[in-house]
């Protein structure tokens, strides 16, 4: 795989193309209904949960430094849960007054939850890569 390759396939392309589901769910919820405002709920959470546990997937990638994708993953993982929670916390609608403040709660739960699931995945990660980088440095054995 190519240099250029291993650049544009990373945690920018999939939290932007995350993001655009996004988008069309929040353009599906218009005018809000009860089963929207579940539908973007819903995806906060899994973007939070999944959708960050998905990315380190790209650790992967043929071609890419796995410390530099590793920093990329926490600067856009940050950036992507935090542009998708707050894209779908401004589209749900509750037609009860005062209801819709406490989206910012939702908000503030799915970056804590991201967050929780990016440590637990980094942990994971950094093992694998210095398991790899002593295995990678033992010379070979005899039979």
């Amino acid at each position: 795989m190519s240099r250029l390759t291993s650049i544009v396939v990373g945690p920018e392309l999939y939290w932007g193309l995350l993001y655009l589901v996004f988008r069309v769910l929040a353009a599906r919820n218009v005018p809000p209904t009860a089963t929207g405002n579940e539908v973007l709920t819903w995806a906060v959470w899994l973007s939070a949960s999944v959708g960050v546990a998905a990315s380190f997937a790209l650790l992967a990638v043929p071609g890419a430094n796995p410390w530099v994708m590793f920093v990329r993953l926490a600067v856009f993982g940050f950036v992507g849960v935090n542009a998708c929670a707050l894209l779908a916390c401004d589209w749900i609608k509750y037609p009860e007054p005062g209801r819709n403040s406490g989206l910012m709660g939702l908000w503030i739960m799915a970056v804590i939850l991201a967050g929780l699931v990016w440590i637990v995945g980094a942990a994971v990660s950094i093992y694998v890569l210095r398991v790899k980088a002593i295995a990678a440095a033992q010379p070979p054995s005899l039979p």
